[in-house]
């Protein structure tokens, strides 16, 4: 095994090798002697008289004893050092999931190599750790092989949004304990933590991507949906672009797609446009493709037509709270309108307490006409509890008798109070279904001008819709949130999504985990998430995080910590036993170099004395 360099500045010793072999080519210039040029006559024609000059070099004891006093005295300098049998090192690759991190995945896996060539040596075992700052996610390679790390990297696809790198950094250290090494790579120099070692890989990108969208029903008398997004420059710089629609012709797993005419878009420096379109006649889903940059994630917007689920609704009465009631039913999305006859998933009448008690379906009841003669306007503040129903209504403007028409149950909430008496109220039957009770007399309040009541009651439609288990479609930000109701814990549940050349992937089975927190894929495209063969939802993954696509602040840099590679090296090695050895022999050679060039001197001199016979000029 090749031996490690505590101090490789040391070898720059060496130089004096080049040194020493120009000294000894050069040749030194020939001095005036008389002697008698009979002795000299063989001397003479290998003689120079220009001075010093490039001659072949001779070998020499004296040359090679000067070039291994230079060898050795570098070899010691150098504080070469040998690697323990016994030790090892645990080296973790941190590797920041951030979806800005796409545009330099080239540039990363580069540093990646560059850390491992510089730690495969500094211990007789080494296990390789690669992971991502997505904690949920295992680590992408762990282990002994370098080679398996290296093709690891491969499966690497950053995808997240904007997140905190600290757990992430904190298991690393964990795992690569006192004698380890750990390297996170990153774009930006903010997510670098102090004490951290970090090859940053970012640069400045004139990024131009999508920012956000919406799908919505036209108002009448259309009928259609249209969709709307927001372009948004990231750069300092003007900018145009130009877009179009893509729209599958076979569907969304036929790959594929019929492009429109392209449109272009002019964007000031950090500027935000909107652009919009309406879906054609017959497409429930199309893609619109912004002109490709460096960044390509948010170069893409998949859109689905939003379907919600269906919600059947019967009102009876023909008064004025039951105008109302039906009124607003019909501008929720989903709901359609039954009449007494159908079958029906919520029921909304007036109702005495008897009835309601008797009732097993879900609904929305009030009481009949308060029948007390002269019943003054209650004078109590009326208060919202805590409930997502209610959060954010104010109720402060509304009046009427008070209490009235609803006894409250055990286990029923309450939403909103006067005084000590509840007036709205939320009931769960047997049958699991849930009804809103309104426990004061209507006719007599303002309850149908007050915003708060209409707010109320379209969440509580909406809330029963989405309880269902019914089939829907949507537009999800990537690794958003879905809700899946009605599907139990047991079911197998699998997600097909579309993969990048715009095919469909294989299914996939949903594993427990992910079911406890569904999200839509992180990364942009279709999907549709099924119960064997039901399909529950027909989804569209949108990638449109400003923060990922602002580079303004991503730049090249090393942060490193001083001392822990000598740390590691002196942890792991034994320094050369015969370091010793080797400055007697750089001291014996320089030695032995002095008195093999006097004793030549001195030979030179003696032959020069007897030479005193003749006469003569040697130049």
């Amino acid at each position: 095994m090749m031996p490690l360099f505590s101090n490789p500045a040391g070898l720059w010793a060496l130089l004096g090798v080049p040194a020493i072999l120009a000294i000894h080519f050069l040749q030194q210039r020939s001095k005036v002697v008389v002697t008698s040029t009979w002795f000299l006559i063989e001397q003479l024609s290998p003689d120079s008289t220009r001075g010093r000059t490039w001659e072949q070099l001779r070998a020499s004891r004296t040359l090679w004893l000067q070039l291994l006093a230079v060898i050795a005295v570098a070899w010691v300098l150098a504080e070469p050092r040998w690697v323990r049998a016994e030790s090892s090192q645990t080296v973790v690759l941190v590797l920041d999931d951030s979806a800005s991190m796409a545009a330099f995945r080239t540039p990363a896996l580069a540093a990646v190599e560059i850390e491992m060539a510089a730690a495969s040596g500094l211990a007789a075992r080494t296990t390789w750790v690669v992971m991502t700052t997505d904690v949920r996610q295992p680590p992408l390679y762990r282990g002994g092989e370098r080679t398996a790390a290296k093709e690891a990297l491969a499966r690497w696809q950053p995808q997240l949004g904007l997140h905190d790198l600290g757990p992430a950094l904190r298991l690393a250290q964990g795992l690569a304990s006192v004698g380890g090494r750990t390297l996170l790579v990153t774009d930006t120099r903010a997510k670098s933590p102090a004490g951290q070692r970090t090859a940053g890989v970012g640069r400045l990108i004139n990024n131009v991507g999508f920012a956000g969208a919406s799908v919505a029903r036209e108002e009448a008398p259309a009928s259609g949906h249209v969709w709307r997004a927001l372009v948004q420059n990231h750069s300092d710089q003007p900018q145009r672009r130009t877009w179009s629609v893509e729209v599958a012709s076979g569907g969304v797993a036929s790959g594929k797609a019929v492009s429109s005419e392209k449109q272009t878009v002019e964007l000031a420096p950090g500027a935000l446009s909107e652009i919009g379109g309406r879906f054609p006649e017959g497409v429930d889903a199309l893609t619109v493709v912004l002109e490709g940059d460096e960044f390509a994630v948010d170069d893409r917007l998949p859109l689905v037509r939003a379907v919600p689920k269906p919600l059947l609704v019967q009102v009876e009465g023909t008064d004025a709270a039951a105008e109302f009631f039906r009124k607003l039913a019909r501008e929720v999305e989903g709901v359609r309108l039954v009449d007494l006859a159908a079958p029906t998933a919520l029921r909304l009448r007036r109702a005495t307490q008897d009835e309601v008690t008797a009732e097993t379906r879900a609904g929305i009841f009030w009481p009949a006409a308060d029948k007390r003669e002269q019943a003054a306007l209650s004078t109590d503040a009326v208060t919202p509890d805590r409930d997502p129903l209610v959060a954010g209504l104010n109720w402060q403007g509304w009046f009427g008798t008070g209490a009235y028409g609803y006894v409250p149950k055990l286990g029923d909430v309450s939403l909103v109070w006067q005084g000590r008496w509840p007036l709205v109220l939320v009931r769960t039957v047997p049958t699991g279904k849930r009804q809103l009770l309104f426990a004061f007399d209507w006719d007599t309040s303002n309850a149908s001008r007050l915003p708060s009541t209409v707010l109320l009651v379209r969440r509580f439609l909406e809330t029963e819709r989405d309880a269902q288990r019914a089939p829907f479609a949507a537009n999800y930000d990537a690794n958003g949130l879905i809700a899946l109701a009605g599907v139990g814990a047991e079911e197998p549940v699998s997600i097909v999504g579309q993969l990048p050349d715009g095919g469909v992937a294989p299914a996939r089975l949903l594993a427990v985990e992910e079911r406890r927190v569904l999200r839509a894929p992180a990364r942009g495209g279709f999907f549709t998430l099924k119960a064997g063969e039901e399909t529950l939802v027909r989804g569209a993954s949108q990638f449109a995080d400003a923060r990922q696509g602002d580079f303004k602040n991503a730049e090249t840099f090393t942060v490193e910590l001083p001392g822990e590679r000598e740390t590691a090296i002196e942890r792991n090695t034994r320094a050369d036993p015969w370091a010793p050895v080797w400055l007697v022999v750089a001291g014996a050679a320089l030695v032995g170099s002095w008195w093999e060039r006097n004793r030549r001197s001195a030979a030179m001199a003696v032959g020069t004395a007897r030479s005193g016979a003749g006469k003569g000029v040697a130049a």
